[in-house]
């Protein structure tokens, strides 16, 4: 049984989007402020990556200053908005921090750690064999573990068997990877095609980034009460 009808939770996403943006607008200031110094060396660390691809090689390198703690501030602004969105969508307004960050330490580190296991899940094949679809299906294989950081969210236990079809794992898939990627991949060559200004391609990703959180929530709102009409 499909319990994720993509176009539903397409439209779904913006609209629950356009309703709260409010509160979303809220819940981004604390995050997006202590995240202000390293999107500020972000292109430089950019400038960086491309080098080391196309050459092989980093001549020169001279690292931002305190760049290991704008990281981490990063890491922190990334972690407390995902957390508060997801409380957002699945518990309402009232649950979500508003202006206060995560203090709940048990939390940070299990998010943290589901973080760590997805980034190396899907990264490490791909540097040990050069295969770049790899990395595709590796995160097909586990994307419906990704729906534990609504359980982390939400202050549930993890759960690593969900017993999704083929058709709902494949739908979740679909939202969470293949979509915003094909999007992101479209103003991209759009930009470059008709020149399109930069601002522009990045308010794009932002609302991608906003509407993935959403949208990850949702699903696991339908699976959740797909799985307790099933088993009532």
């Amino acid at each position: 049984m499909n319990a994720l009808p993509i176009n539903k939770i397409f439209l779904a996403g913006f609209a629950f989007a356009l309703t709260h943006w409010k509160k979303i607008i809220e819940i981004s200031i604390f995050p997006v402020l202590i995240s202000l110094p390293f999107l500020m060396i972000m292109p430089e660390l950019l400038g960086l990556m491309e080098q080391l691809f196309s050459s092989g090689e980093l001549l020169d390198v001279q690292l931002p200053e305190n760049m290991m703690l704008y990281l981490v501030l990063f890491l922190y602004g990334y972690i407390t908005l995902s957390i508060n969105m997801y409380r957002l969508v699945i518990l309402g307004e009232q649950s979500s921090g508003g202006f206060m960050p995560v203090l709940n330490v048990n939390k940070i580190i299990r998010f943290v750690g589901l973080t760590l296991f997805v980034g190396l899940v899907t990264v490490v094949p791909v540097m040990i064999t050069g295969m770049p679809m790899l990395q595709l299906i590796m995160y097909f294989l586990i994307i419906p573990i990704t729906l534990n950081f609504i359980n982390i969210a939400i202050d549930q236990p993890s759960k690593y068997k969900w017993n999704l079809s083929f058709t709902t794992h494949m739908n979740l898939f679909f939202l969470q990877a293949i979509l915003p990627a094909l999007v992101g991949m479209l103003f991209a060559a759009l930009a470059n095609i008709i020149g399109l200004p930069p601002i522009l391609e990045w308010t794009v990703k932002v609302i991608l980034f906003y509407w993935t959180l959403v949208t990850l929530a949702l699903c696991y709102q339908l699976i959740q009460a797909n799985n307790s009409a099933q088993n009532p």
